[in-house]
């Protein structure tokens, strides 16, 4: 199943820290918070560490990418896993 036709909840899943910061994000929307300029403020901070969060997620997944292709990569020049 590709990402797009995945609901949010599954996606999200497969990123329990993304899935903790949007939710930190939504209470803040619900936060009975009286200034707006302290809602800002935590908005925009909460904006910059889910920002990393994805940087992170983003380059983990890529990691494990190379190293797949990598692994087979190997594989494919060594028969039978055997070094030469």
């Amino acid at each position: 199943m590709s990402a797009k036709t995945k609901s949010l909840e599954e996606r999200l899943a497969a990123h329990p820290e993304l899935k903790q910061q949007l939710l930190t994000l939504l209470e803040l929307a619900e936060s009975n918070i009286d200034s707006a300029d302290r809602v800002e403020e935590l908005t925009v901070e909460g904006i910059k560490t889910f920002g990393q969060q994805v940087m992170q997620d983003w380059a983990q997944r890529r990691e494990e990418e190379k190293s797949q292709a990598l692994r087979k990569e190997e594989k494919a020049a060594s028969p039978n896993g055997k070094k030469n």
